[in-house]
């Protein structure tokens, strides 16, 4: 059974700030700002696949704003599942989330 990791985006203009989050383990991890490219996303990926022992699912979710879909068709084009989220479905925490580094 894969497991599914779920990345939160927070997408601007300029850049991207990116984090993962599984059910199974209850943790937020490896948090990243990256340039405003999906080949990027698409590496931080594969960063996290490396990671994870296991077959893993991914499913992205960001508010559309300025990006509007454009983001959302470039990452199902390569075969990532992607989610459009409301704004008002989306928590806010101020806790610490462990980077990549």
């Amino acid at each position: 059974m894969n497991s599914i990791i779920y990345v939160g985006m927070d997408v601007h203009k300029e850049s991207y700030t990116l984090c993962c989050y599984s059910f199974e383990t209850d943790k937020t991890l490896y948090k990243q700002k990256i340039s405003a490219d999906y080949k990027l996303i698409l590496k931080y990926l594969e960063q996290l696949r490396k990671k994870f022992a296991e077959e893993i699912e991914f499913v992205c979710g960001y508010e559309a704003g300025c990006l509007g879909y454009s983001l959302y068709h470039q990452l199902t084009e390569h075969g990532v599942k992607c989610i459009i989220l409301a704004p008002t479905t989306m928590a806010i925490t101020n806790t610490s989330i462990p980077s990549f580094n």
